[in-house]
């Protein structure tokens, strides 16, 4: 009767060792988050001085270029603050096209670049065609359709001196068309005799 006893007296204490490790084990994982939420404010994680990020076409050749001396990555949205970027688009079978600003913001996967600040969007001379500026206080750039817009006011100055102004401006550097959404004032350079001949 004495074994008896003292075998559900172990018995009992090993039960209530096993549900009590097994209550405070659960109460532990409840209590405490395995995996906390992502946090939602908008705070640097990384820095990269030189910063250079190139994208490629399919055939592996360099297709567009963001690059400053500092840049920042957020990862609430996954994007990159630029200081003093420059973007290029030197495709291959397009004009080359440099933009650059003060502050530039590249997100959506480096498919949409923001220039804010005195923003200078070139396209070079390129075989009979003169160059071709846009200013304006904040420019947007989508590397992948090769596309330049803004909807604030801008400027355009071709390289013989021909000028357009208005509000939203687009360019499309794939089939080089400009388009002026609204207020467009175009004051035409006089021909040279040069270029009369």
């Amino acid at each position: 009767m004495r074994d008896r006893l003292t075998s559900l007296i172990a018995g009992f204490l090993l039960l209530a060792l096993v549900g009590s490790t097994w209550w405070a084990s659960d109460y532990a994982r409840r209590s405490v988050p395995v995996d906390p939420p992502r946090r939602l404010t908008h705070e640097m994680d990384t820095f990269i001085d030189n910063f250079v990020m190139m994208r490629t076409d399919e055939t592996g050749m360099p297709a567009a270029r963001l690059e400053g001396p500092r840049a920042e990555h957020f990862p609430d949205d996954d994007s990159y603050e630029v200081y003093l970027p420059r973007a290029v688009s030197q495709r291959p079978d397009r004009s080359v096209t440099i933009a650059t600003a003060e502050r530039g913001r590249m997100d959506q996967d480096g498919d949409r670049i923001v220039m804010t600040g005195d923003v200078n969007f070139r396209r070079p001379p390129h075989q009979e065609e003169p160059g071709l500026s846009i200013q304006s206080e904040a420019i947007t750039l989508h590397p992948n359709e090769d596309v330049a817009f803004t909807d604030l006011p801008a400027t355009v100055i071709r390289g013989d001196g021909s000028r357009i102004t208005g509000t939203g401006m687009r360019y499309d550097n794939a089939s080089r068309q400009l388009a002026v959404a609204s207020d467009a004032r175009v004051t035409i350079a006089p021909r040279t005799p040069e270029a009369e001949r």
